[in-house]
């Protein structure tokens, strides 16, 4: 039941960041890049409240997570920059099955086997972005 719970606590989230991503970068108030720093900044206060309350603190603080958080920066302003031209509904189903496809490929390059409901995920989520993005007859 908790799995449920926190599952669809983060879906809701995720589907909330697509709302709040498109009214501030389509209304107007922010323009995607501001956007995209704001939120990385309130990300790192965040995640370093966490860190800070179970006192817990990163020592490495190595190439490795620096090109982490720079891959992330370049992926909130692209989706941010997405928000001027897609729906919040077809922006969301683009993020999450990249998101599937992302997280099974780097489980496929790592020493993890992907296991059968993995395997299963990442065929939904390819087939959602292509049924998403394909060409309607006549559109070319």
């Amino acid at each position: 039941m908790r799995l449920l719970v926190l599952t669809s606590l983060t879906m809701v989230t995720f589907a909330m960041n697509s709302v709040l991503n498109r009214a501030a970068v389509d209304g107007g108030y922010a323009d995607p890049s501001s956007f995209a720093v704001v939120r990385v900044i309130a990300g790192c206060a965040v995640l370093g409240a966490i860190l800070a309350a179970r006192g817990v603190m990163p020592r490495d603080f190595g190439w490795a997570r620096w090109g982490g958080g720079l891959a992330l920066a370049v992926y909130m302003i692209g989706f941010s920059m997405a928000y001027v031209s897609l729906d919040a509904g077809l922006g969301a189903l683009i993020l999450f099955g990249t998101v599937q496809i992302a997280l099974f490929a780097h489980s496929s390059l790592t020493a993890s086997r992907p296991t059968v409901r993995q395997w299963a995920g990442a065929v939904v989520a390819f087939a959602g972005l292509c049924a998403a993005l394909w060409p309607e007859p006549g559109s070319a």
